[in-house]
């Protein structure tokens, strides 16, 4: 028995020790377009905000265009598949929290706002699949979190029996804990990553981990 039966995941910075392969492919992409590579104190300030690479970039860059965000974007991707290989490792317990939730009967979905197919590549690569029951990352066409269309539009058709009280959001950032307050879900702060510790600490969660292993005190009854 869990006290969740379904666990929502974010991925980078909750799973997936990310930050050196982003930060990485950030100033890379940055100089492939002819910008002045910034700090990487400005980019874990942006990054901590849980957005997308285009709200990075805009944030960055307020002046710029479309065009130009999605040019940044194009580049941020070709550089990153080499950084996440070279530089992208799994969190400590990540395979045995996984394989104990799963066998308590928890069903398990990573929710995150990273492009889709760089998320299925990571899954791959690391052979998290077998635990997971879904996938639901970054796509054009659809919102992010924090939006609660991404719990309508993404989640609830999964789940459409579902009960609000059934659902945890674990995660490092904003974007994860806000997304869980605008939908009603139980959330849970994964303090060991990318987030601003002050202002996810000011959405009082429900939930803070400071490890991967001490979701299994969270989830199980």
């Amino acid at each position: 028995m869990t006290r969740f039966p379904i666990v929502l995941l974010d991925y980078d910075g909750t799973l997936a020790e990310t930050q050196p392969a982003i930060l990485r492919s950030l100033k890379e992409a940055f100089e492939a377009s002819g910008y002045e590579a910034p700090s990487s104190d400005a980019l874990k300030k942006q990054l901590a905000k849980g957005g997308t690479l285009q709200t990075l970039f805009q944030a960055i860059v307020p002046k710029s265009d479309d065009e130009a965000a999605g040019a940044f974007v194009r580049h941020y991707r070709a550089c990153y598949p080499k950084a996440d290989q070279e530089e992208t490792v799994l969190f400590e317990g990540v395979k045995s929290v996984l394989d104990t939730l799963k066998g308590k009967g928890a069903t398990l979905v990573i929710l995150s706002n990273k492009h889709a197919p760089t998320v299925h590549h990571s899954i791959e690569r690391f052979g998290l699949g077998e635990w997971l029951s879904g996938v639901i990352a970054s796509e054009p066409q659809y919102p992010h979190k924090p939006d609660p269309r991404v719990m309508t539009d993404r989640v609830r058709p999964l789940f459409p029996d579902a009960k609000a009280s059934e659902f945890l959001m674990v995660g490092d950032t904003t974007a994860d804990l806000t997304f869980a307050r605008n939908t009603g879900i139980a959330g849970c702060w994964a303090s060991y990553g990318h987030g601003s510790a002050q202002q996810c600490i000011d959405l009082k969660p429900d939930y803070r981990i400071d490890r991967v292993t001490d979701l299994l005190n969270v989830v199980s009854r």
